[in-house]
């Protein structure tokens, strides 16, 4: 009776799996997996990659679309109604408000991702770079996170964006990311590879990402590929539950939420295989975080043939996956502003943004690090508490009939796997890996 009452935007299951799949592409992966694999091990760390995101990612975002799918509502609703099917404490809809909380940081941060995107794609398409030093790479990259200002500006435009596509509608903004902004996204990043193909050599990035070094594997590799993992997906942000809450029972969520582990999956090689085949090609070596994406990859783009137009597209294609990650990451704010506080949902997403925005300007004016420390801070340190929240609430205190209603779409062993997961394997290794974090 409560699902009949409240509007069901969208009733693909495609969507789900597509929307999913651009916010596990925009949530920092990109910067930093390709470098991991190699470094630790090569596919023996990616094998380790894929183990941790069945066990941890997976469960974990299930376990969220399901309490969304059965409260319905906001993401805190949502949390309520769970937590009076499970005859818990009410204060378990805090839960919701730290993911609002933290899935805002996570939008200014992607927010400044696309707006730092679209200046390398007119540097390099304009061929400012042309055949530019990593000194003068380095140095334009500097220069660019000094002139806070400038970087305001065009993360209000970004911002305006943002908040046009969020609170146009479910149907309508998230439809178009699925359908027409990630095809194109794939339709780039696969002209990109091609280019790849033909002007570089690929035997390096063969050695690199895929041959099983067992003596590069060590015990941090472990925990690489675990935080990596919680990363993908948007697990434990509250995502699955904003998104639960918009489509109808009939859904199969545990399907759906592995579909879009394989898609991630298979963006993450591609993109792997691109940065690798680029930065060998040039004589430099892989590395993480901004330095990979900003300076060695504008770098290499901007010294080979044809560099320019596929460094273009190259970089137009992240500016998409970071601006389509930051509508996707306001989601359970709209939805708290629009539905808990009656604002409607093109005000509330006005009032996301305007708090997006007041949170860049209070980061980016103090360092040009800030932002980014503080996103990876709430990652590091902030993530697994949620990951260990959201298993013990719907593992040990929702009741398992209730749990096998809202999946009784899908096949009675993957639920059963699934419940043992939720409640054996995520506590201990989220518990393990606050410890590894805090300690």
């Amino acid at each position: 009776m409560l699902d009949n009452n409240i509007p069901q935007p969208w009733r693909a299951r495609t969507t789900l799996v597509l929307t999913l799949t651009l916010v596990a592409m925009g949530l920092g992966n990109i910067q930093r997996l390709p470098y991991l694999i190699g470094e630790h091990g090569g596919g023996l760390f990616f094998l380790t990659y894929v183990l941790a995101v069945l066990v941890l990612s997976v469960p974990v975002l299930i376990a969220e679309v399901v309490i969304g799918s059965l409260g319905r509502g906001s993401p805190s609703r949502a949390m309520h109604w769970a937590a009076s099917a499970a005859n818990a404490d009410s204060r378990w809809s805090h839960l919701a408000l730290a993911h609002a909380a933290m899935t805002l940081v996570l939008s200014a941060v992607s927010i400044m991702m696309a707006v730092w995107s679209v200046h390398w794609t007119m540097a390099i398409y304009s061929g400012d770079l042309g055949s530019a030093s990593i000194r003068d790479v380095s140095t334009a990259l500097t220069s660019m996170l000094e002139d806070s200002p400038r970087q305001f500006v065009q993360g209000l435009v970004a911002i305006g964006l943002v908040i046009a596509l969020s609170g146009s509608g479910v149907r309508f903004g998230m439809g178009l990311l699925a359908w027409i902004v990630l095809p194109c996204i794939a339709i780039a990043l696969l002209g990109v590879l091609d280019f790849v193909f033909v002007h570089t050599d690929l035997r390096p990035v063969t050695d690199f990402l895929f041959a099983i070094d067992t003596d590069a594997w060590r015990v941090e590799s472990m925990w690489s590929a675990l935080t990596s993992a919680g990363i993908t997906l948007g697990a434990g942000l509250g995502l699955g539950i904003a998104l639960g809450t918009q489509a109808p029972q009939s859904l199969p969520w545990a399907r759906s939420i592995l579909a879009a582990a394989v898609l991630d999956s298979a963006f993450l090689v591609v993109v792997a295989i691109i940065l690798c085949a680029m930065l060998f090609e040039v004589n430099v070596a892989p590395v993480e975080g901004l330095a990979a994406l900003f300076v060695a990859m504008p770098y290499a783009f901007a010294n080979l043939p044809l560099g320019d137009a596929y460094g273009a597209l190259f970089f137009m294609s992240m500016a998409a996956i970071a601006g389509s990650a930051a509508v996707i990451l306001m989601e359970p704010c709209v939805q708290l502003f629009s539905r808990d506080w009656g604002l409607g949902r093109a005000s509330g997403a006005v009032l996301a943004g305007t708090a997006i925005a007041l949170i860049i300007a209070l980061l980016l004016f103090t360092t040009e690090e800030a932002l980014i420390n503080v996103g990876n801070f709430l990652v590091a340190a902030v993530l697994p508490l949620s990951f260990l929240a959201t298993s013990l609430f719907v593992g040990w205190w929702m009741p398992r009939p209730v749990l096998r209603g809202e999946l009784y779409r899908e096949p009675l062993w993957l639920f059963r796997v699934w419940w043992f997961a939720i409640r054996w394997l995520v506590p201990p290794v989220a518990v393990a890996w606050s410890l590894q974090v805090w300690l």
